[in-house]
């Protein structure tokens, strides 16, 4: 049995409304209401909400939350962006240090805004097979709102993204809050539909590209942005495969588990257009009542199902022995669900 002991969660606390951001999209305020699901985002800092920094921030508040001592954490899984404060660095070590976990090894996963269940499926799986491993910290930040054109109609499905992480100790035997199944799912028809092109291995910075950005500002502000290859043929490909896929990741923890979608009392879903994760919630048979939507924090990454999860337990729609879902959606495609059954499990 593997449980959570507990976990934090960090947002910044500056926000942009609807219509502050409207300026910036160009996109009519109430359509950002009414049909993205976007009434606040979050805005970061520029400088401390970066995502390395801010996982450390969540680690260090569990730590001191739980009263735990780093030393007795055996792993660190960084599972937050690895689009990060440096190219080529391995996020999880510089955690290590931060927090004293010296007796730990770290590494990172990279699976977009969809890490937080196949994490938690890692993390559990390599706890069963090694003994060895009895505390395990699992974390990760994100702000790849930096990476969003704002004036590109074509990237009006991130222009919910703001900066957000997490933090999250589970214990071999630990009797709360138990991690049961996942499902994952790949959708390979989208792996290069949203790509970084310029700064990597590929196309990295040149003496023309400098002097290009030099003469034409919009290079420059291009050259850290994200760019849609086949825009308008991803979002109809998309149209068709996202509420299968989102089903598909659920229904297959479930099935794992040997229950029915319906039975979840709580689903957590990562930031998503409103229409689409209510159709999600019909399409799976839950009922609106057994989630929590994301109105006034948009899109803040891997983050986004323990954000919902902290609204359930505030509101009372997460009891001792619920079923819980945490789902979560990344470029690539990725769609992945983790199951937990939350409080005391005797």
């Amino acid at each position: 049995m593997i449980g959570i002991v507990d976990y934090t969660t960090y947002t910044p606390e500056k926000t942009m409304t609807a219509e502050e951001l409207s300026v910036l999209t160009n996109v009519p305020a109430d359509v950002l209401q009414e049909k993205m699901g976007i009434r606040r985002i979050h805005i970061g800092d520029g400088v401390n909400d970066q995502p390395g920094r801010m996982a450390v921030r969540c680690c260090r508040a569990l730590l001191d939350k739980t009263g735990h001592d780093p030393l007795d954490i055996d792993m660190i899984l960084y599972a937050g962006e690895t689009y990060a404060e440096y190219i080529c660095w391995t996020v999880g070590i510089m955690v290590q240090e931060a927090i004293g976990a010296k007796n730990a090894y770290a590494w990172d996963l990279s699976f977009r805004c969809a890490g937080l269940p196949l994490a938690l499926k890692i993390a559990k799986d390599m706890m069963t097979a090694d003994k060895k491993l009895k505390n395990v910290l699992v974390c990760g930040g994100n702000n790849n709102a930096q990476l969003v054109d704002y004036k590109d109609p074509n990237q009006s499905f991130m222009f919910n993204m703001g900066p957000g992480a997490f933090a999250m100790l589970l214990r071999g035997g630990h009797k709360e809050n138990q991690v049961l199944s996942t499902g994952i799912i790949t959708d390979s028809q989208f792996h290069s539909d949203v790509i970084g092109v310029t700064g990597g291995s590929l196309h990295p910075l040149t003496q023309e590209m400098v002097i290009e950005m030099a003469n034409d500002p919009e290079k420059t502000r291009h050259f850290n942005l994200l760019t849609l290859p086949d825009a308008a043929g991803m979002k109809k490909r998309l149209a068709e495969a996202s509420l299968p896929n989102f089903a598909g990741c659920v229904r297959m923890a479930c099935g794992q588990s040997s229950i029915q979608p319906n039975d979840i009392d709580f689903i957590g879903v990562v930031h998503i257009g409103n229409r689409a994760h209510f159709a999600l919630l019909k399409e799976l048979g839950i009922g609106e009542e057994k989630t929590v939507f994301l109105w006034d924090d948009g899109h803040c990454g891997q983050v986004d199902p323990l954000l919902a999860l902290n609204y359930g337990l505030g509101e009372g729609k997460v009891k001792d022995g619920s079923i819980v879902a945490l789902v979560g959606a990344g470029t690539g495609y990725a769609f992945g669900c983790t199951l937990l059954r939350w409080g005391r499990v005797d």
